[in-house]
């Protein structure tokens, strides 16, 4: 099956006091350390790759004369075909998830998750449960896939306690009489301890094989099957009848190469037995060339360790986690085994259960993962010797940490974007048996798990122009001769009122109205005039509104003369292109915005387009419809906001690297408001221009255009064109039209959370710590 590609291209006025100076200066560091990121350690690379698991047709031309050449050629072509036509079915086949009990919070969820776009296996669409899909559980059967020392023998001990009937390595041992067996057989392994095992070994291939030969899963004699081999006990255990349920524990890769360099030196008992490392250094193994790389990934895709991995598999194996692995972590094992309970549908209530979850999750317990490790046995008698040796850990500024990190870079990238996905799917296992879906709101932002990994593949890093061109939000506020404010105006989100009022104070803008034509200015050289009578507002004469005069400003040499007149603020829709032609190293731009829930500025702008027939993109096709019709479908201007920010046309598919570069770029050089905080964000802004808040003609201004701002919507804007805004019917929030706009605009409301967040953090620079409330 092919999957896409999808790559990105690169394309001075002092603060009031010196006090607050001060503070900010010392806020800003703060706010610089912390990173302002929700935890995260890092940021994605914008790179992508493409997937291809199909197989070619070889054919000796020279040989054949021209008929046969005609009929390879024919033969070849029909086998295209066919591929096409499955990958076709493969890809827009889905799951009929619209019964009664699938309304509200599901439908959402579920019709999201069917949108996205795939590059999953053929056997793990066809054999294995889709993550969403509420277990059932007389017609799947389980399977957890074992990676080695990440929990997972804690888990079958936890399962064994429980009395569960098990698939693994003991059902075949030879000493227990059941491994010749041509039937399937569920024995009691060890007498008195009331846990039974069926005759198998489905942790290795061969093993796997017999199981499959036996009809193991179509048996239904088994809770639960244990694995090494999760790609293929998918592809031969189950079939389209007879699915699986995958649930798996990670551990961090470089934490489990260290324990399992450590553990095989001493586990004698161990078919990987590796006594010669006993005299070897953490940097000696991990250099060494059959050393494990990139173990997951390997797994995951059905690659043996001598055949190379790529981005390609990575993408593979993120979406096979994504949609059919219900994962656990091994730091959150007792949350992680919660679920399992859940999806393997375990009555918690019985004694038997919840004195297993005692004896293994005490109250006085150890910190998890040491618990974990000291539980982890692999043998099964009474004289088990322990799976886990105490061994150093390595700090990740060290040369161990970093030399296995660097063996394992497909790994590491895996096991933060399982970790998201962790943090994800509790919200979707905890609704699995959820009665009353409708009655539960879906959450007004998408959940992270619903969204495709696309080319997904590494740490974001912002392109060199925006990084060289834009000053650091943590940098010094107030104006300097170094760099001007620039304010991207979102449309519909309260920037014209902002600059309003900054118009009202005096301040000279280059925006739209510097090149109208009905101001008659002098157009060989830059000027400054006042637009209005009585406005004691200035703008310099150049449009900086659309792409050709932001070229033609550029070429006037705007920002670029000493000699040029002064300009306060810039201000424009057009991100990319400004920043890279308007501002450069030795002239920065300081980047501020106001920002307006995505699915609320995109109503606000289909009534305005209805009407505004001055407006170059006025739609008279809009004036007709109803909303509910005009939300049925993109119309041309799907996740403005992201595509703006990392430069991409509204045709271009989007993916989470380019969420992420947006995450980025807004965290690193944007001083952020919010529309719905208005009267904050304006005296946010305020101090990072310098303005004198205690000066009488701009306590007026501010005054006149705060005071009729409202948290729904800017109904009046002082001295604005009235024409500019009106009130308008109000969405019903996650309504159907509502959830119809989410998925059209899932990116955007995505980056929107994160801003509201980082408007939070940025309170720190501010001396005033504000707290958002995520709506």
């Amino acid at each position: 099956v092919g999957s896409r590609r999808d790559e990105h291209e690169q394309h001075t006025q002092p603060i009031a006091t010196r006090s607050k100076n001060q503070i900010m200066s010392s806020s800003r560091r703060e706010y610089s350390r912390s990173g302002g990121k929700d935890g995260r350690d890092s940021r994605r690379r914008r790179r992508s790759s493409t997937a291809s698991t199909s197989s070619a047709m070889s054919v000796s031309m020279p040989s054949l004369n021209v008929t046969h050449k005609r009929v390879a050629v024919a033969v070849i072509l029909s086998f295209c075909i066919v591929s096409i036509i499955d990958l076709h079915k493969l890809l827009s086949s889905t799951a009929d998830y619209n019964g009664s009990r699938s309304e509200g919070r599901r439908s959402l969820l579920t019709s999201l998750y069917l949108e996205a776009h795939s590059t999953l296996l053929p056997w793990a669409h066809h054999h294995l449960v889709d993550v969403l899909e509420t277990p059932d559980f007389e017609k799947e059967t389980a399977l957890f896939w074992h990676v080695p020392k990440s929990g997972g023998t804690t888990a079958k001990r936890l399962y064994q306690c429980m009395g569960k009937t098990l698939a693994h390595r003991v059902g075949a041992d030879p000493r227990f009489g059941h491994d010749q067996d041509s039937e399937v057989v569920v024995f009691e392994p060890h007498q008195g301890k009331d846990w039974k095992v069926v005759n198998v070994d489905t942790t290795i291939k061969q093993g796997i094989i017999r199981a499959k030969k036996m009809g193991l899963v179509q048996s239904h004699t088994t809770d639960l099957i244990f694995t090494m081999e999760p790609a293929f006990a998918g592809e031969n255990l189950y079939d389209e009848e007879h699915k699986g349920r995958f649930l798996a524990l990670f551990r961090h890769p470089v934490e489990r190469a260290v324990s399992m360099f450590y553990y095989l030196q001493a586990a004698t008992w161990e078919r990987t037995y590796r006594p010669e490392w006993a005299n070897m250094t953490v940097m000696e193994w991990a250099n060494l060339p059959n050393a494990e790389e990139n173990y997951i990934v390997h797994k995951l895709v059905g690659k043996s360790f001598g055949d190379t991995v790529d981005e390609t598999d990575l993408i593979i194996a993120k979406e096979l986690v994504r949609q059919r692995f219900i994962v656990g972590l091994m730091g959150e094992m007792e949350e992680s085994v919660r679920r399992f309970n859940i999806v393997l549908g375990l009555n918690m209530d019985e004694e038997r259960n919840r004195a297993c979850m005692v004896e293994f999750f005490p109250e006085d317990a150890t910190p998890v993962e040491e618990e974990v490790e000291e539980r982890e046995t692999e043998k099964t008698s009474a004289t088990d010797q322990s799976n886990s040796n105490k061994h150093p850990k390595f700090d990740e500024n060290s040369p161990e940490y970093q030399s296995l990190a660097n063996r394992n870079p497909l790994d590491m990238i895996l096991y933060q974007y399982i970790v998201k996905l962790f943090d994800e799917q509790k919200e979707i296992i905890d609704n699995y048996f959820f009665e009353d879906n409708a009655s539960k709101p879906p959450r007004d932002e998408v959940n992270f798990a619903l969204l495709p990994p696309g080319g997904d593949t590494g740490y974001v890093s912002v392109p060199e122009p925006l990084q060289n061109n834009l000053v650091d939000v943590t940098e010094s506020f107030g104006k300097d001769n170094s760099s001007t404010a620039f304010f991207w105006h979102v449309p519909k989100s309260g920037g014209t009122t902002l600059q309003r009022m900054y118009w009202c104070m005096g301040m000279t803008l280059a925006n739209e109205v510097g090149g109208n034509p009905k101001f008659h200015t002098d157009r060989s050289k830059l000027e400054t005039f006042k637009p209005w009578s009585g406005n004691p507002g200035q703008v310099l004469n150049v449009q900086v509104a659309t792409h050709q005069g932001i070229m033609d400003a550029h070429r006037r040499g705007f920002l670029a003369n000493e000699d040029q007149p002064h300009v306060d603020v810039v201000s424009t829709a057009e991100f990319e292109l400004a920043y890279t032609l308007l501002f450069n190293p030795e002239h920065k731009g300081r980047m501020f915005a106001l920002f307006r829930h995505p699915i609320e500025r995109a109503v606000s702008k289909f009534y305005y387009l209805r009407k505004a027939t001055w407006e170059p993109t006025y739609n008279k096709h809009w004036k007709t419809m109803t909303l509910k019709e005009w939300a049925t479908k993109d119309r041309g201007e799907n996740n403005w906001m992201v595509r703006k920010l990392v430069g991409k046309d509204p045709s271009a598919p989007l993916s989470n690297v380019d969420l992420e570069l947006a995450k980025e770029i807004i965290h690193t050089k944007f001083l952020v408001g919010l529309q719905d905080r208005f009267k904050e964000s304006m005296q946010r802004f305020n101090i990072f221009l310098g303005i004198d808040e205690s000066d009488p003609q701009n306590q007026r201004c501010i005054q006149e255009f705060t005071s009729n701002v409202k948290t729904e919507a800017i109904q009046t804007q002082g001295e604005k064109n009235a024409q500019n805004s009106y009130s308008h019917p109000e969405l019903e929030r996650n309504g159907e039209t509502w959830i119809s706009l989410q998925r059209i605009h899932m990116y955007d409301v995505q980056l929107f959370k994160y801003i509201r967040d980082e408007y939070g953090r940025q309170g720190v620079l501010f001396d005033t710590g504000a707290d958002v409330e995520i709506q």
